[in-house]
């Protein structure tokens, strides 16, 4: 299983449209997903037509000792993914948390051993913060995948949660073990008819290679009208340039999850046989 957070500390650069269309890309892919939405405004949530009404949330399993994983999941229309929803209780809950121990550690000690879980991807959808919420995930999750929109101010962005997250690692995540990496940098509302777009691309290249994400997310209309009827775009338009574009980056997220699988295996292969 992979446990992936969609984080950047800046807002409006398409996190949940991601969370929502990577998910269901890769259930289309024949994977098996849970969605957990940590942001308070519950974009992931609405975005997938989920109702919060009467149910229990992320805000109960965060603060709520006698509530479990098995009371918050909720199934989605849409068959193979499954979500933990948000709304706007998370902000109550958030401020309950600031006050209990071990308050950065709730949903990892809630997850458990994730292993169990009949799902091969956890995706996580963060708020734009780097508070107790965020702080949850990044306990939590293996990596992250980081969604910029290409700008002036994007490169200074990108440094300054890296150097963040180092910090985590270097902090928090030796409590426990954890560490957390970033997977790879995904450009959103991607505009190649511009020319900064072009040139910010190149330089993001240059610096992070490998880590920039082949597939660029374009500027399309119909993600924005999808999530506005509650649907992920392959059930609103999957001719679309954006339905495309999150189908190729389902298929470059599982094919770098196996090289790396591929690398890990190789790794303790060789470390035995030293040991021998």
């Amino acid at each position: 299983m992979r446990t992936i957070a969609i984080a950047n500390h800046k807002g409006g650069v398409g996190k949940s449209t991601t969370v929502i269309n990577l998910g269901a890309a890769l259930v289309r892919c024949g994977k098996k997903v849970l969605l957990i939405d940590t942001d308070a405004q519950g974009h992931t949530t609405l975005g997938l037509g989920v109702s919060t009404k009467e149910r229990y949330t992320i805000a109960e399993l965060l603060c709520n000792d006698t509530i479990t994983l098995h009371d918050v999941i909720q199934h989605t229309y849409i068959k193979g993914l499954d979500i933990i929803p948000s709304d706007l209780s998370l902000a109550a809950a958030e401020l309950q948390l600031s006050n209990m121990s071990a308050k950065e550690f709730r949903l990892r000690n809630k997850l458990g051993n994730v292993s169990i879980l009949p799902y091969d991807f956890i995706i996580f959808d963060c708020a734009p913060t780097f508070g107790i919420l965020p702080m949850n995930v990044f306990t939590t999750a293996q990596s992250i995948i980081l969604p910029i929109q290409l700008g002036y101010f994007s490169l200074e962005g990108v440094s300054n949660f890296v150097e963040t997250i180092n910090f985590i690692n270097t902090s928090m995540n030796t409590l426990t073990g954890h560490h957390i990496s970033l997977d790879g940098i995904l450009i959103t509302f991607f505009d190649a008819r511009t020319k900064l777009s072009r040139e910010v691309l190149t330089v993001v290249y240059d610096i992070f290679k490998e880590k920039l994400f082949r597939i660029a997310i374009p500027q399309n209309i119909k993600l924005n009208e999808a999530q506005s009827n509650g649907q992920a775009i392959f059930d609103y338009d999957a001719k679309c340039k954006g339905a495309i574009a999150y189908i190729n980056l389902a298929k470059e997220v599982i094919k770098r999850g196996n090289h790396e699988q591929h690398f890990t295996n190789r790794k303790k292969h060789q470390e035995k046989t030293v040991d021998r």
